[in-house]
């Protein structure tokens, strides 16, 4: 899977020394799950500053669990991940994280970015997974400079 494959090496080699800022666009194509699944890594994010991207991987782990997720899933996610799993239950239902998410996918939407994975790099969006050789060869060509 392309999340747990390539965006380690981009991170290694790109995102930790400040080379490079990683973002993340929720899509929300696949109904009450997508909902749930993006307002708890948005919950998480709150929690702490990396709390995001460890839920995100987490639930990209644990997809197959996910289309019978209950908010109830995700709060114990959350206390896995170390987090506070009562406060991420009173997080879901706060209606500004629900705007979030939607105002995001909504952005991507106009955007024109349908592919899933799809990554905008400066302008140049690369979409589908990938490899990180791509990657590699087109950061190091926006890095370098004109």
């Amino acid at each position: 899977m392309h999340v747990l494959q390539v965006e380690p090496q981009l991170l290694e080699n790109y995102v930790a020394n400040g080379r490079v800022r990683l973002a993340f666009w929720h899509v929300l194509d696949h109904g009450a799950a997508s909902q749930l699944t993006h307002r708890a890594a948005e919950c998480a994010g709150r929690q702490s500053p990396l709390g995001f991207w460890r839920m995100h991987h987490l639930l990209f782990e644990r997809q197959g669990q996910l289309w019978s997720a209950t908010p109830e899933t995700m709060a114990t996610f959350a206390t896995e991940l170390a987090l506070d799993g009562p406060a991420l239950l009173t997080c879901l239902d706060d209606p500004a994280i629900g705007e979030k998410v939607a105002r995001m996918d909504q952005e991507r939407r106009e955007r024109g970015i349908r592919a899933r994975p799809s990554f905008d790099l400066n302008g140049e969006i690369i979409p589908g997974a990938a490899p990180y050789a791509t990657f590699s060869q087109v950061l190091d060509g926006l890095l370098a400079g004109p």
